[in-house]
């Protein structure tokens, strides 16, 4: 599996805010001045970061994972800390302890149902129901927890979803996937990133997703087409070469197909939603924009893929820094507010309570 590196900024936000402040109701006339694209770049590198990556995994092996949180948090800064945009750096300020405190609960919970399921089959299939009825609960406050610890300059981020939007996300999910017979599932991943992404503010800044799903649907769809196109042709020449010698012709020609196609389908359709997202985000009157190339960006997967799988994931790290290089560098914003009024607004104080809140209730629950 390739290893999941965050965005240039994370997909999540910064600082809260009430109605009447927010920036959409305070729009903000551009000017000629600061009416221009600005590039992000990353400065990470490939032999740097595998010193980082090795200590982690050997000290995650040591301490029987108990040093994952710690890991986690060395390599997010990692990768935050070398993102750069308009002369400023990103940074994650998690606690790894609290990361610590969010997975035992969630091993504790899984280890309770793996007990009971020893005496009950009626108890372990309760029991599932409800883990799986938490994970709305359990992505809300993850991208929480993780908005919250994200920085830009000295700005914060803020995720603003709540936990009733997330459970009316998860069963619209649930409905469509079952109604359409998985027809419509990328219809979920638009529902998803724009549950995500509409309720991620950079201090008063709200961001938003402005892709409806069909063009999720042309995303994911149009490489599924161009696969079952291959297939087809394999499965002619196949079938051609398969009678004039042996049927085990066929059968390795259409594995062959698979395997090629699936090397390349796959990072396709992970090529097409990363461009439709970020073509279709904006952040107050600033709008994003990729000129990543859908081509390149499967070959850097799908290669990805090969050369850890060759190297017993020795290759991890660089094929990391490798795709996360050419995401970054491919985004930029076109700025339509003065950079420094931006910043002024981000850096705006919030509730003392509410940072003692969140507190106690932001956990990172991922695993």
């Amino acid at each position: 599996m390739q290893e999941q590196i965050p965005p240039p900024f994370p997909s999540q936000g910064g600082l809260s805010l009430t109605k009447n402040t927010d920036i959409s109701s305070e729009h903000i006339e551009p000017t000629p001045q600061f009416s221009q694209v600005h590039r992000f770049k990353f400065h990470g590198d490939a032999m740097e970061y595998f010193g980082i990556w090795i200590v982690n995994i050997l000290l995650t092996i040591v301490t029987l994972s108990l040093y994952a949180p710690w890991a986690k948090v060395r390599r997010l800064r990692y990768f935050y800390g070398n993102t750069e945009f308009f002369r400023r750096r990103f940074d994650f300020t998690g606690i790894p302890k609290k990361i610590l405190i969010g997975r035992l609960i969630a091993l504790g919970i899984y280890g309770a149902i793996s007990v009971v399921s020893q005496y009950s089959i009626t108890a372990t299939l309760i029991g599932f129901l409800v883990l799986y009825l938490a994970v709305p609960w359990l992505i809300r406050a993850t991208l929480r927890f993780t908005a919250r610890n994200s920085k830009y300059a000295n700005s914060r981020f803020y995720f603003a979803g709540t936990t009733k939007e997330a459970y009316k996300v998860f069963l619209k999910c649930i409905g469509i996937y079952i109604i359409s017979l998985g027809v419509f599932y990328p219809v979920l991943i638009w529902l998803y990133k724009r549950y995500c992404i509409n309720n991620l503010y950079a201090g008063q800044l709200k961001f938003e997703l402005q892709a409806d799903w069909p063009d999720y649907m042309r995303a994911v769809y149009i490489p599924m087409f161009m696969f079952m196109g291959i297939m087809f042709v394999a499965g002619i020449f196949g079938g051609i070469l398969g009678s004039l010698s042996s049927p085990e012709v066929f059968v390795v020609i259409i594995g062959l197909a698979y395997i090629v196609g699936g090397l390349f389908v796959f990072p396709l359709i992970s090529a097409r939603t990363f461009i439709t997202t970020w073509n279709n985000t904006v952040i107050g009157n600033s709008k994003f924009a990729t000129d990543c190339n859908q081509w390149r960006f499967a070959w850097i997967v799908g290669s990805n893929w090969v050369v850890k799988i060759l190297s017993l994931g020795l290759m991890s790290a660089w094929a990391a820094i490798r795709i996360h290089r050419y995401k970054v560098d491919s985004l930029s914003l076109t700025l339509l507010d003065d950079p420094n009024q931006m910043m002024n607004l981000a850096q705006s104080d919030h509730s003392a309570l509410a940072e003692e809140i969140s507190d106690i209730f932001d956990i990172d629950v991922s695993l």
